[in-house]
């Protein structure tokens, strides 16, 4: 599958007033590809876990990490796919890779290694909610322009996402490629048998989430799709707060709302870590 996106997210994270200096440093542990923002200051901080979608590389973890730090709260930018030294397209990312990025911040002395967040968008957004859905030490988690379900690789027929050398169960699209996109992702989602066994077990997530989705989204039904999602947390009685945030624009949001989601990604992080 191979998904050809206009996607213009990284526009959100543009800098923000220094209200905190931070340096940057290059993360070297294991193959993890990631470029550490850290405040300064001689307490322990809270740390968010920052990737991009389709777009692959380290471009949108760097953009979350200058946003995000200048506020108290160090970001790992991390790439897991498009940079020297690991995949170069979205295909078979094991889910090992960002459990060695959590291990990597419990060795850094000046992270508190207790509050651990993690933001997505897109593709991003799927394996945020995905890896929270599995791994407890992640305790907040901002989803943008989510989905529900893990998805195929974007040029194998085979999942995204392997755990244990085995796939992550996931859709495929349907039609071919001369239907529109979403359409492709609205006919997969019709498939009641695939999507209970690919969706996300979001009950077992560790902590607070926020929801942020595309109304008029021309890629995947993202607000569809977070609805979904608020309403399986209510049937399983989730014990944390959920924020579901819905914007009238395509799937990469616009500069009119830019400045309102940032400040809603940077609010959470600081309220929930």
């Amino acid at each position: 599958m191979r998904i050809k996106l206009i996607f213009i997210l990284i526009t959100l994270f543009s800098s923000v007033s220094n209200a905190q200096d931070y340096f940057v440093k290059k993360v070297s542990f294991k193959n993890i590809v990631a470029n550490l923002y850290l405040p300064k200051t001689s307490e322990k901080v809270p740390v968010v876990i920052a990737i991009g979608g389709s777009e692959g590389g380290i471009g949108t973890g760097d953009a979350n990490g200058k946003m995000i730090a200048p506020h108290g709260i160090a970001v790992l930018g991390l790439a897991y796919f498009k940079e020297k030294g690991i995949a170069q397209t979205l295909d078979q990312i094991p889910l090992e890779y960002f459990l060695s990025a959590i291990d990597y911040l419990e060795t850094v002395p000046s992270i508190d290694s207790s509050k651990i967040g993690f933001v997505g968008g897109s593709r991003g957004a799927e394996l945020a909610l995905l890896l929270a859905s599995m791994e407890p030490r992640i305790k907040s988690v901002v989803a943008t322009t989510p989905s529900k379900v893990a998805w195929y690789g974007m040029t194998t027929a085979k999942s995204a996402w392997t755990f244990n050398g085995k796939d992550i169960p996931a859709l495929s699209l349907e039609l071919d490629e001369k239907a529109p996109l979403l359409n492709r992702f609205e006919v997969a989602l019709e498939n009641k048998e695939n999507v209970a066994n690919s969706l996300f077990s979001f009950e077992k997530i560790n902590g607070p989430i926020l929801l942020i989705s595309a109304k008029n989204d021309q890629v995947w039904p993202s607000f569809r799709m977070s609805n979904e999602i608020e309403e399986y947390l209510k049937k399983h009685k989730f014990k944390y707060s959920v924020t579901h945030n819905a914007y009238p624009t395509g799937h990469g949001f616009s500069q009119e709302t830019a400045p309102e989601i940032k400040q809603s990604i940077i609010d959470h992080f600081v309220r929930t870590l």
